[in-house]
């Protein structure tokens, strides 16, 4: 089940949370390479900054989804989006599920938990991510979210190789009633 994740418990987990970050965003048909105590910096940071949920499978830590106020995200284009509150919005970081447990919903749990966490301090939220990943995509969608704007970052294919990713912004209204 879904359970809260914070300051307070991640240096529990941080140790399963890397592997599963790593394990995330390096294989599989949308790979990229990270080097591991970037991933482990990058998550510190985030948490440090926000909060997010875990999802176990009995002991077994089968996904998270971290958030952070929308002011945190460096990359977020607010010149070219005005209509998006920027110090109302909550920005959805991370959202990852272990290949064993894909399709059964453990990501729209997440999800769908940060949204109500942030029901009290948040009126939007919003969620970047890469314009290849077809299947995280038609989820958000799923839940309500729809495409505002895009960046291109570059990343690394392999310790020395890069490579541009087209990432897409996606927005909800936190309180929208999702059909």
């Amino acid at each position: 089940g879904v359970l809260a994740l914070g300051e307070h418990n991640y240096p529990k987990y941080r140790g399963q949370i890397i592997e599963l970050y790593l394990h995330a965003f390096t294989g599989g048909e949308y790979a990229q390479y990270i080097d591991p105590p970037v991933a482990g910096s990058t998550l510190d940071g985030l948490i440090r900054n926000g909060w997010g949920n875990m999802f176990f499978v009995g002991d077994r830590l089968a996904g998270v989804a971290l958030a952070m106020p929308l002011l945190q995200d460096s990359g977020f284009p607010a010149a070219d989006l005005p209509s998006i509150p920027v110090e109302r919005s909550l920005y959805i970081s991370e959202v990852m599920v272990h290949a064993a447990f894909r399709g059964r919903g453990i990501a729209a749990q997440l999800v769908n938990g940060l949204l109500v966490r942030a029901e009290s301090d948040y009126t939007d939220a919003v969620i970047r991510v890469w314009d290849r990943n077809k299947p995280a995509l038609s989820l958000y969608r799923k839940l309500g979210f729809y495409p505002v704007g895009s960046i291109w970052q570059t990343k690394l294919k392999s310790p020395g190789e890069t490579f541009e990713m087209k990432k897409i912004y996606l927005h909800r209204y936190i309180l929208a009633a999702v059909q």
